[in-house]
């Protein structure tokens, strides 16, 4: 094994990961990738202890909350919009002519899967929705519950 692949094999390791055997070998032959990975352990030993990585994960945390979430608002038409143009299309479906020439094609082995389709659309649309509107909607269900 070269030196640079063992040093490399070392740095892919997983926390507390055993070392394979030939990279062991390496390591008790090779004095240079011996040393170098003994003081990439005590380096790595250091970074573990609580003055670093308190401050390191504080620092990282602070700049994690400084980021701006990114949040994109759909306004009510484009929902609206949509939905009608999903039911539309369902139901102009069942007149049309391609619906009608698969059937003569296919025969009705067509229409269950076809409407699975269709159902895990307004499903999926259902869901964005709901998803991104979930506070709205909590503070809805709420109202309505203090009612009763």
């Amino acid at each position: 094994m070269r030196c640079d692949k063992a040093i490399e094999k070392y740095l892919s390791l997983d926390n507390n990961q055993s070392m394979p055997l030939s990279l062991l070998i390496h390591i008790f032959v090779c004095k240079q990738c011996n040393k170098e990975i003994q003081q990439l352990h005590n380096t790595f030993s250091e970074l573990q202890k609580p003055p670093y990585a308190i401050s390191l994960e504080s620092k990282i945390m602070a700049q994690i909350m400084l980021h701006k979430s990114y949040y994109q608002r759909v306004s009510s038409f484009n929902w609206v919009a949509a939905g009608i143009i999903i039911v539309l299309s369902i139901v102009s479906l069942s007149y049309s002519d391609t619906l009608q020439w698969l059937s003569l094609h296919f025969g009705n082995k067509l229409l269950v899967p076809l409407y699975l389709v269709m159902g895990c659309i307004v499903s999926g649309y259902i869901g964005s929705y709901v998803a991104t509107h979930l506070k709205k909607l909590q503070a809805i269900a709420h109202n309505i519950k203090s009612l009763l």
